[in-house]
């Protein structure tokens, strides 16, 4: 069983912790200037490992890029990680949300992990009150991991769930647009916002077009670099040709002709928060839209807005999974908003919980599953331990 698994940045807000965060942020926001602005938007499209394509993203020097983003980094302030394009890997995403039994939230954990291949687990409250968790899950065997959900429901694992397939997340990195570097402070233009999906493009991006092909374009050796670039995406050559067991010039030559020119990650997630964790909140959303032109527009009129983390959408349905991180004070704001785009037939209806950003768990894919160009998936042996965990609770 994969053991990679590591908890996300994010911590209990305890006394020490709260003030931890508080010094933390203050210190994030005295390098947010126009210039760091500039090469954090060129990350979320190139990542860090070309400084001479971020310089000229940003028209700056490249010692310039490289000289701030070593600071960045060194200082604990940035980190950037791959979004590996699941379906070249031969993968789907799957988004699983479930109410938990009273008391057995630990039980309905333990079944997420059981099911093996999720990727992401945090705990929710709300409408449901649970857990909320994403699968990077083989392709050829999407039908066990519904029949997984149908018997851990039947076992009463949980009391009820959703579970949907979606495309890759698209992460979202702020515009900065309406960040006041001067003040040093966000300010929301709701009426903006809405005026700017009333009349943004109805093409749906790229990132979010349901895929006709899931092609296994990936090796054994392959899946260790992209698992380390899960991690972090700055991972040097030296380091990954150590983990292959081959030289670095064989190393670079095979993360060039099979990362790069394979086009095997989606995107890049610039891993910042624009809001201190003590005065913010974390959502999970379900938006529906009335058509697809709908979705297209509030998609691309949202892209870079601070408040959004990340979008997938949902196959099959006009309606995306958002993750939302905002200011407790614009919650109400927002959703007034949502209520106005209802009113105005982009909105068809929304749904969502509140996620505890303290409990965030994330894996990378599970490599370790993966034999003779195959991803293997035992569905008798996963419920046989699904009903272990049934009677030991």
């Amino acid at each position: 069983m994969q053991k990679d698994y590591y908890k996300g940045r994010e911590r209990k807000l305890t006394m020490a912790g709260t003030y931890n965060h508080l010094q933390h942020f203050s210190k994030y926001l005295k390098f947010l200037d126009e210039t760091n602005a500039k090469i954090l938007r060129a990350l979320a499209e190139y990542g860090p490992r070309n400084t001479s394509n971020l310089a000229k993203a940003t028209n700056l020097p490249v010692t310039t890029v490289g000289f701030r983003l070593k600071k960045m980094v060194e200082s604990g302030l940035l980190l950037v990680t791959v979004n590996p394009n699941l379906p070249r890997l031969g993968l789907s995403k799957g988004f699983f949300v479930a109410d938990a039994k009273l008391g057995r939230h630990d039980h309905l954990l333990e079944s997420i992990k059981n099911a093996g291949y999720w990727t992401y687990a945090v705990r929710c409250y709300g409408k449901m009150d649970g857990y909320c968790a994403y699968f990077a899950f083989p392709t050829r065997c999407q039908n066990e991991l519904e029949d997984f959900f149908k018997e851990a429901s039947s076992l009463e694992i949980f009391s009820r769930y959703r579970f949907f397939w979606t495309t890759n997340s698209c992460y979202v990195t702020p515009n900065f647009v309406w960040y006041d570097f001067r003040e040093k402070v966000w300010r929301l233009q709701w009426k903006e916002w809405i005026d700017e999906i009333l009349r943004a493009s109805e093409k749906l991006p790229e990132n979010l077009r349901e895929n006709g092909s899931y092609q296994i374009m990936v090796d054994e050796a392959d899946l260790l670099i992209i698992k380390e670039l899960e991690k972090d995406a700055a991972t040097d050559i030296k380091k990954l040709s150590g983990i292959l067991g081959i030289t670095p010039q064989s190393a670079g030559s095979r993360f060039q002709k099979h990362i790069i020119e394979r086009k095997l990650i989606a995107n890049y997630n610039v891993d910042i928060y624009s809001f201190p964790l003590e005065i913010s909140d974390l959502y999970g959303f379900i938006l529906d839209f009335n058509d697809e032109k709908a979705l297209a527009r509030f998609v691309n009129a949202s892209e870079g807005k601070p408040f959004f983390v990340s979008f997938a959408k949902i196959i099959g349905r006009n309606s995306l999974i958002a993750n939302i991180h905002i200011l407790k004070g614009e919650f109400p704001n927002l959703v007034q908003s949502l209520n106005d785009l209802y009113s105005a037939g982009v909105v068809k209806d929304f749904y969502y919980v509140t996620l505890d950003s303290a409990s965030y768990k994330r894996q990378t894919i599970s490599y370790r599953y993966f034999e003779n160009g195959k991803w293997l998936y035992n569905l008798e042996e996963r419920i046989k331990k699904l009903n272990e965990i049934s009677r030991s609770h």
